[in-house]
């Protein structure tokens, strides 16, 4: 998630032999973690076609069933990481998800993604219907829908009709980007924080593959 699906808390990790940040999220926030290893065996999504019919169900456009795993390509603060996170479990009402030595909760509703903290529900990561221009609260800010038409380039692969979610919270000022794919979760998030009157980008984070359920990442193409 980085931002609010994947919102930002530091820890110390270590990546050839030298101190490196990575990310907690509490999805709102999902911790993202160093895991080379998981992020080389990552399969690249296949290209994803533009659909006659958009979807507006926050669950296609992030997938928590069991066994989905991303890596990504990190930027924060001068380091360059490979972080990962895997859904270990999905439940009749959520999802559990797994960042280095942390677990975290989702809640999966007919309203929508949310964080789930201490049983209770919390900010939603995206909401049903999802429609641009749609908005609902979040702690210390709001969150609304810019865009459900985005597509992007990166080096997990191209990415049409994707859903951009704009989170701005306060105190401090902050802006949290997370771009959408269907059928593949979040695939490009970007936060800004406010310094000296402008805003300024602090981590940015790019999908560089998945592995979907039932996917061996280790297994050899024909």
């Amino acid at each position: 998630m980085l931002h609010d699906v994947f919102s930002a808390r530091t820890t110390t990790s270590r990546t050839n032999g030298s101190p490196a940040r990575t990310l907690s999220a509490v999805v709102g926030a999902a911790a993202l973690a160093v895991l080379p290893l998981l992020g080389a065996c990552a399969s690249a999504p296949a290209h994803q076609p533009a659909s006659a019919s958009r979807s507006t169900s926050a669950s296609d456009y992030f997938p928590l069933d069991a066994g989905w795993k991303w890596a990504y390509e990190l930027e924060r603060d001068g380091q360059h990481l490979l972080a990962v996170y895997t859904v270990l479990e999905r439940l009749p009402d959520g999802a559990i998800v797994q960042a280095g030595d942390q677990r975290i909760s989702y809640a999966v509703s007919p309203q929508g993604i949310a964080m789930k903290e201490a049983g209770a529900v919390g900010d939603f990561v995206l909401k049903n219907p999802v429609a641009l221009g749609s908005t609902w609260n979040v702690t210390s800010g709001t969150a609304k829908i810019v865009s459900v038409d985005k597509t992007v380039s990166g080096p997990g692969g191209d990415y049409k009709n994707c859903v951009v979610v704009e989170m701005l919270r306060h105190e401090p000022n902050r802006i949290a980007r997370t771009t959408f794919a269907p059928g593949v979760g979040p695939v490009e998030i970007e936060v800004q924080v406010e310094s000296q009157g402008r805003f300024v980008t602090t981590t940015h984070a790019t999908l560089r593959g998945t592995t979907r359920p039932g996917q061996d990442p280790l297994a050899v193409g024909p």
